[in-house]
């Protein structure tokens, strides 16, 4: 059963990088923007104090100019750190985007090693990156599971950001995957039931 649903996660993977690779660049641009605005006004972002972001990559949805806003905003961001060895992750505060560098994976990671994320707070937030999400929340990653290894202690609010296309009803998943509480697309917010 669990080798029927890595198999069919691998094809989807697969058919979903491809369609998220071939959107214009444009068409890209205007959907980031509508995202960020969308996350910018978030009650959730607001209240937060202390918010966990992925450094987007490729064609992933952008977060470069959210952690950007956040920082000047006084918001404490921490950006993940890959261990490979362990297929885990660790998020380690940022000041400003020059303190990434490349790191795993070719992603830009923090430099050092400074203040470390822990669940401090419920109020706390983890944007989730993922190559498709469903509509109860659970997400299509790369594979790894670094994600569902952090979000399984992490007590704040999760929340997935992806192009509404790459958006689908269900997807295969695993007793191990771990929802978000909210999707945010261009067109919408989802509240996911998969999640709290």
């Amino acid at each position: 059963m669990q080798i029927d649903i890595q198999y069919k996660k691998n094809i989807l993977r697969k058919n979903i990088l491809e369609r998220r690779n071939n959107i214009s660049n444009t068409e890209r641009e205007e959907k980031n923007r509508k995202i960020l605005k969308r996350l910018i006004n978030l009650k959730e972002i607001k209240r937060a104090k202390n918010i966990c972001a992925y450094v987007s990559k490729g064609s992933e949805a952008d977060t470069i100019k959210l952690i950007e806003k956040l920082i000047k905003t006084d918001k404490a961001v921490y950006a993940p750190k890959s261990d490979i060895n362990s297929n885990s992750m660790t998020f380690y505060r940022i000041n400003s985007l020059s303190d990434l560098i490349s790191g795993a994976f070719s992603i830009l990671e923090p430099s050092i090693e400074g203040e470390k994320y822990v669940s401090f707070d419920k109020c706390d937030v983890c944007i989730v990156p993922a190559l498709s999400f469903d509509n109860q929340g659970f997400r299509l990653g790369y594979g790894k599971g670094y994600y569902d290894r952090f979000l399984k202690d992490f007590i704040g609010i999760k929340i997935g950001i992806c192009y509404e296309e790459l958006i689908t009803e269900t997807l295969p998943r695993l007793d191990t995957d771990i929802a978000v509480d909210m999707i945010i697309s261009e067109n919408k917010n989802i509240l996911c039931k998969g999640g709290k």
